[in-house]
């Protein structure tokens, strides 16, 4: 947080809720630094690795915990390891009745873990007026890629990162995400729970260039939130023509 400090890079942290509960002065310090606090999950269960219920009661305890521990509305939430796919879609409408006024949960690619494929490349809007930011994702051949954040920015060479920003249109929002352990050069290499050797591995390796690569990508500093772009381009955005629930059955 300092290394933003110092360009005056304001972001915004998608927070746990059990870290708010374990570490609250943390949060707190993060929030007076500027930077938006958002909510991703209460103990970062993808949204299909829990019941209906148990994904809605969870949901609705880390925004409290986190709008008790820095005092102001959370708006923003993402889902872990961008889960929000096809077959959870239907959790949409629940996010919106809890308040959030957006959420960051798609990836419209093919990925190990969770992926979208054929949603949405550029901000919406769902039917139920919930804005959606969709991971950026560029073309490298046949590739879709989010180039942007993550493993991906430790291991794309970074001059097909600087090709696929260049190729980005003026109606993206662009953002870059990490996570603390891409800059924890010192964190022991763990097999990580349901992923497999090669996906951990491939969390693990490669962070000594992370900051570097970050910092290239962010520029000279300033930026703007999540929020902030919600609230500035809000209107513009188009909504989404179509959603799948629960039974299967596809409602324009």
């Amino acid at each position: 947080m300092n290394t933003l400090a110092d360009r005056n890079i304001k972001g915004t942290v998608f927070t746990v809720g059990r870290i708010a509960e374990s570490e609250p002065g943390l949060l707190r310090e993060i929030a007076d630094m500027g930077h938006e606090i958002a909510c991703h999950s209460f103990d970062h269960l993808p949204l299909d690795k829990q019941s209906p219920a148990q994904l809605r009661e969870n949901t609705k305890r880390a925004k409290k915990i986190l709008e008790d521990c820095v005092g102001q509305e959370v708006v923003g939430f993402r889902a872990p390891v961008f889960s929000l796919v096809k077959h959870t879609q239907w959790f949409v409408d629940d996010l919106k009745e809890m308040g959030f006024s957006y959420s960051s949960s798609v990836m419209p690619a093919r990925t190990p873990l969770y992926g979208f494929p054929g949603a949405p490349q550029k901000p919406f809007k769902w039917q139920n007026g919930l804005i959606e930011l969709p991971c950026p994702v560029g073309r490298l051949g046949s590739l879709t890629l989010p180039y942007l954040g993550g493993f991906y920015l430790r291991y794309l060479p970074g001059a097909i990162i600087q090709k696929l920003l260049r190729q980005s249109s003026e109606a993206s929002c662009l953002w870059t995400y990490c996570h603390p352990y891409d800059f924890d050069v010192d964190e022991p290499f763990a097999r990580i729970s349901g992923a497999s050797l090669w996906v951990s591995l491939l969390l693990w390796l490669n962070r000594r260039s992370a900051m570097n690569r970050m910092l290239s990508v962010v520029g000279g500093g300033g930026g703007m939130t999540l929020a902030s772009w919600v609230s500035e381009f809000q209107e513009t955005l188009p909504t989404h023509a179509s959603m799948t629930p629960p039974d299967g059955k596809e409602v324009v």
